[in-house]
């Protein structure tokens, strides 16, 4: 769903004072950049909720190794926990391209838009991710090889981490 279907499903709920409301010159934008950001916010959590339940999968990979007696392979996987704490970092603290009424620089409906799109481009690399981390945990309960899943792993959330900071890019050209 894009962003302009999000924004008249807001509207759409809208009580009859807020509908008036938009009457008043300027405030319909506002009011559409404000809930841009919103929702903008709102994927972004929904993003690193989704690579916190990698969370449960590492721990479930690390006894399942534990329980098998080959403890000794999870060296590498506190490095991909690291990596997936970094992205869910990106993703909750990331900036809202936020411009407040008295700011200089303002951030346009379609400047947010495109902002809304890249975030929701994220959401494949997002699912696939945690795909690979599913990989990981069925390997490790099966005795299978898990340097295979780890290399993809921590290479497919390298790409997201540099792929979610090019959104800076986005930011940076106003």
């Amino acid at each position: 769903m894009d962003l302009q279907s999000n924004l008249n499903q807001i509207k759409g709920k809208e009580s009859f004072l807020e509908k008036i409301k938009r009457f008043i010159p300027g405030y319909d934008g506002y009011v559409n950049r404000d809930n841009s950001r919103e929702l903008d916010t709102m994927l972004r959590n929904q993003l690193a909720s989704r690579l916190e339940t990698n969370k449960v999968k590492i721990s479930n990979t690390v006894s399942n190794l534990s329980s098998s007696g080959r403890l000794f392979e999870s060296s590498n996987i506190d490095k991909i926990d690291k990596k997936n704490e970094t992205a869910i970092a990106k993703f909750k603290s990331a900036a809202r391209g936020y411009s407040g009424a008295f700011d200089v620089v303002k951030v346009k409906e379609e400047k947010l838009a495109q902002l809304y799109g890249f975030d929701e481009s994220l959401l494949s690399s997002v699912e696939s991710v945690c795909g690979l981390f599913t990989e990981l945990e069925t390997a490790s309960k099966s005795g299978g090889d898990i340097k295979e899943p780890v290399s993809k792993i921590g290479s497919a959330l390298d790409d997201l981490i540099q792929k979610f900071s090019d959104r800076e890019n986005i930011l940076s050209a106003l």
